[in-house]
């Protein structure tokens, strides 16, 4: 929108003033503090408004004490991320809610390869399932079922998180891999459907047969990716389709005891 034109010269040079008066206290660093301190409230608005928002959404479904319990577990798989940045050194923002979708935080900095970009995204996934699995606990404590649905959601939104499809956090994990890890993996995921029914493992198992097909691949390598040891990569690959595993085994489990 272009400025609105003034009709007397002393308010524009009024203005002028006021303008310059402000960026020369910024320029001497005296209003740089509360500056900053606006700047972190406004993040913080934003997440604890984006949060109530996504609380709001999932209240409507399936009431209030259900929208915070699983806005709780998508928050800690938020933080799960947060921390392994920090582990490796780069910044991270503030969770950001998003209904429908689950929640971001951003990463200040670049990754220095492919391994630390996937410590970083399947660090969320382990987090939420952590949650998840303190949810289900709290069932046999209190025999209240209200604790098995919750769980089984932060089982099937966190196996869904590990889709290996970009932007989702599975498809910056599956990355690393090569296709031969594919093939024990639709193996592992095959046996795991087969076992649980989760259907969240048709999606991740059909992405994955895609995989070993797919060029060029998922992630184009850098130069700092060459570094990275085969048994790195391994380790990665295992811990993946443990943790589809484990979730979908948690998912199957608490939906049993739900029809029990």
């Amino acid at each position: 929108m272009p400025p609105a034109e003034t009709k007397k010269g002393g308010a524009s040079a009024a203005a002028v003033g006021v303008g310059a008066a402000a960026l020369g206290l910024l320029a001497k660093g005296k209003a740089l503090p509360f500056a900053v301190k606006a700047l972190s409230f406004g993040k913080l608005l934003l997440t604890f408004g984006s949060m109530f928002v996504s609380i709001a959404v999932c209240a409507r479904g399936s009431g209030w004490a259900f929208g915070v319990g699983l806005v709780l577990i998508i928050l800690i798989h938020e933080l799960g991320h947060g921390l392994a940045m920090r582990s490796a050194g780069l910044a991270s923002g503030y969770p950001v809610f998003i209904p429908w979708f689950g929640a971001m935080i951003a990463l200040k900095g670049q990754p220095r390869n492919a391994l630390v970009e996937a410590e970083i995204a399947i660090a969320g996934p382990v987090a939420g399932a952590v949650a998840s699995v303190a949810t289900a606990a709290l069932y046999f404590v209190t025999r209240d079922r209200f604790f098995l649905a919750l769980a089984s959601s932060g089982f099937l939104l966190n196996l869904f998180n590990l889709t290996p499809l970009p932007p989702l956090d599975g498809g910056r994990v599956a990355a690393l891999f090569s296709r031969q890890a594919w093939i024990p993996g639709v193996a592992v995921l095959a046996a795991t459907y087969y076992l649980t029914r989760a259907p969240m493992l048709l999606l991740i198992g059909a992405l994955a047969g895609f995989q070993l097909l797919r060029k060029p691949p998922l992630r184009a390598p850098a130069a700092s990716d060459a570094a990275i040891a085969a048994g790195d990569r391994r380790n990665m690959a295992l811990r993946y389709f443990g943790l589809c595993g484990i979730l979908a085994a948690g998912f199957y489990f608490a939906n049993r005891l739900l029809t029990a």
